[in-house]
């Protein structure tokens, strides 16, 4: 399963699913992280720190443990 803390980096994704807790997934929304949405990963840490995101040119860093909790499918378009 491609999740995003070892989806490739510089590669645009789609986030297919995110299997966060509540306060997690509201604080993503709240950013404009949602299914549908489109990502690239732009930096990931050693010993499973945490990844950088970037959406529309917003980037968050989010932990590792969260962001193998975001499912991603490979965006075709």
């Amino acid at each position: 399963m491609l999740h995003a803390a070892n989806a490739q980096l510089g590669t645009t994704y789609k986030i297919k699913s995110m299997i966060l807790d509540h306060h997690m997934l509201h604080r993503l929304n709240a950013l404009g992280f949602s299914e549908g949405s489109l990502i690239k990963v732009r930096q990931k840490s050693l010993f499973k720190g945490p990844c950088t995101l970037d959406m529309n040119g917003q980037h968050i860093c989010i932990r590792n443990c969260d962001a193998c909790k975001i499912m991603l499918e490979l965006n075709h378009d």
